[in-house]
């Protein structure tokens, strides 16, 4: 009996010593799981997400082994605060605007403002304050501990022990991590989703990355040269040498802009027939009353949609590695909306989907949207895919602008035709093309663009058409490479190429003035860049950090790409495979030193628009 007290006592005497530990799985676990739960209120299943949490929190308890005993209580107590209040942070700004706290976020005041503005609605409910209950009760329990006798594990055991809970605990995070960059590329990079990434791999977890993408990975070079100040300054004061007065100049005076960023919106859907019934007759009748650009090429790199909107919104190139709505959120930019608002203009952004996808709540702060429509701001009385379906979208969206004071700008995103198409709604008959993708994708461009047209119609009923410039542009291509066989099929393409391929990476942009002036069909090749600087001329705006062209004063084609391709002349130069060709007959051209002068002319240009985001150089 003796020796099973003492027994009993050594035990008890070995759990007191890793009492500290013990508290705190105990705590943070429930107290993980309860955010886990809010932040997936219809996906949660605690099962899928206990191991993450485990993990994560044993990574935690592997620092504290390299400190004594009483010092590693107090660091575990400090980390039940810190996660605790981070909890708290994250619920708030998660039920304000659908996202995680970020670092950026933190930065740039957007945390600070959201939580004080939404303290007492969404932070101080009883719920958040069992999470901080642990933390003044356990106070004079941590006294106590840190007081007491203890026998110190020896320096040589508490490493052994650090490198053991250190593996047991990385080694299956990285697991977790990999197989989330095999399901969704580049999502841990660009950030596209948080909330997504901390619905998978837990709120810590999601916050230990986000940290080593500011701190770290996006401090790193991209694969852009360094080139000093005054060169890019050099370079910015001789092209804007080209930038005359012409007949547009100040065209938008007083006028509102509306602009319609339109999901995965290709230019060879347009004038095309199915079954004898247009996929985009709403289009192809504002086609005929506005000016249409049928050699517009999307510029987009990774961060797709949002890559649209930044490269449109600022005519900054796009990153090879990365969004800069997530890497440069913080920067100052020449934005349109922040030189529109300077001129008393009232902006505003409509999108439905989540405010934090894509890091937008955070970079339209930057960017100077003075209001954001995001999902929180809409009834969601019907979805499709993603987010509120467009037909819900454009009426709420208009129901808004309609009560705007003139003049606005307003930027509006939609969100239907996204991939993968499938949408309930869609009545379009499909033909030969049903169970097929490119049947899938024709039939949601159809739906999206009835939608559209029902929209246009109430600018034009209510006498917005008349007294605004409206601008469409397809964001990104639809139809992807291994299903590009079936848009060539469609079109009976025979033997395409490389050169096929780029030719159909082409979005119609389209510029409505009021009246249906100067409406017809222009041939030249722009791109996307090239919005910004063309609006920046019809609404007088100054800012010499544009790299596209003004497209209704010039007769330059010259489109280049972030990956190093670039359009000039008859010339089109594709990078991937390091070929010149004449863009006119397709045929391929030899290299010449001329040729080879262009391209890194070319890249050279390229590489000073990322600079200026890498080292902020907009004051």
């Amino acid at each position: 009996m003796l020796y099973v007290k003492k027994y009993v006592t050594k035990i008890c005497g070995y759990l007191y010593d890793f009492l500290d530990i013990i508290l705190f799985l105990l705590i943070l676990i429930p107290k993980s799981l309860y955010f886990q739960k809010v932040i997936s209120p219809t996906y949660f299943n605690y099962k899928s997400i206990l191991n993450p949490i485990l993990f994560s929190l044993l990574m935690i308890i592997s620092i504290g082994f390299l400190i004594k005993r009483n010092l590693r209580a107090i660091y575990l107590y400090l980390m039940d605060i810190l996660i605790s209040l981070l909890y708290i942070g994250d619920i708030i700004y998660f039920l304000t605007i659908g996202d995680l706290v970020s670092f950026i976020s933190i930065k740039n005041g957007f945390f600070v403002e959201t939580i004080s503005n939404n303290l007492l609605n969404y932070g101080l409910t009883k719920h958040n304050l069992l999470l901080l209950i642990d933390i003044i009760v356990l106070f004079p329990f941590l006294i106590k501990y840190y007081k007491s006798q203890y026998k110190q594990l020896n320096l040589l055991k508490r490493i052994f022990l650090f490198i053991i809970c250190l593996f047991l605990s990385v080694q299956p995070t990285k697991s977790y991590i990999r197989d989330l960059n095999i399901e969704q590329p580049g999502l841990l990079k660009n950030m596209s989703n948080k909330i997504y990434v901390g619905r998978i791999l837990n709120g810590i977890n999601f916050h230990l990355i986000d940290g080593y993408n500011y701190f770290i990975r996006n401090k790193k070079d991209t694969l852009a040269k360094n080139y000093s100040e005054s060169e890019i300054k050099d370079f910015i004061n001789n092209k804007n040498i080209d930038n005359s007065v012409n007949s547009f100049t100040d065209k938008g005076n007083e006028k509102n802009l509306i602009v319609v960023q339109f999901e995965s919106l290709q230019n060879f859907v347009i004038n095309k027939k199915i079954e004898g019934k247009d996929i985009t007759p709403n289009l192809n009748k504002f086609i005929n009353k506005s000016l249409y650009y049928n050699n517009c090429f999307y510029q987009v790199m990774e961060g797709n949609t949002s890559d649209s909107e930044f490269i449109v919104n600022n005519s900054l190139y796009p990153l090879s590695s990365g969004t800069p709505y997530y890497r440069y959120a913080n920067n100052n930019f020449n934005s349109l909306p922040k030189l529109l608002g300077n001129k008393g203009y009232y902006t505003s952004v409509f999108h439905g989907n989540t405010e934090g996808f894509w890091n937008r709540a955070v970079m339209y702060k930057s960017i100077q949207f003075k209001k954001f429509f995001g999902l929180h701001s809409f009834n969601i009385d019907e979805e499709i895919g993603m987010g509120l379906s467009d037909k819900s979208f454009f009426n709420q969206s208009f129901e808004e602008i309609i009560k705007f004071k003139e003049p606005f700008y307003s930027f509006l995103i939609t969100l239907s035709s996204h991939y993968p198409f499938k949408n309930p709604h869609n009545t379009f008959n499909k033909g030969d093309l049903k169970d097929t993708f490119l049947g899938d994708y024709l039939s949601s461009i159809h739906y999206a663009d009835e939608q559209l047209g029902e929209f246009l119609e109430k600018l034009s009923d209510s006498g917005l058409m008349d007294r605004s410039i409206v601008v469409i542009y397809g964001d990104h291509n639809g139809v992807p490479y291994n299903y590009i066989n079936e848009a060539y099929k469609l079109d009976n393409i025979k033997n395409p190429n490389e050169f096929t391929y780029f030719m159909y990476q082409k979005v119609p942009l389209l510029i409505h003035f009021p009246k249906d002036e100067y409406k017809g069909t222009n041939n030249n090749y722009v791109g996307q860049m090239d919005i910004y600087p063309t609006i920046a001329n019809l609404f007088n705006l100054k800012n010499p950090y544009m790299f596209g062209k003004d497209i209704l004063g010039s007769s330059s084609n010259k489109v280049l790409f972030s990956t190093g391709s670039f359009i000039d002349k008859n010339i089109l130069y594709i990078s991937s495979s390091d070929s010149f060709y004449n863009i006119a007959t397709g045929e391929k051209m030899n290299s010449s030193s001329l040729l080879e002068d262009m391209k890194n002319n070319y890249k050279k240009e390229i590489d000073y628009s990322i600079n200026i985001l890498k080292k902020d150089l907009i004051k």
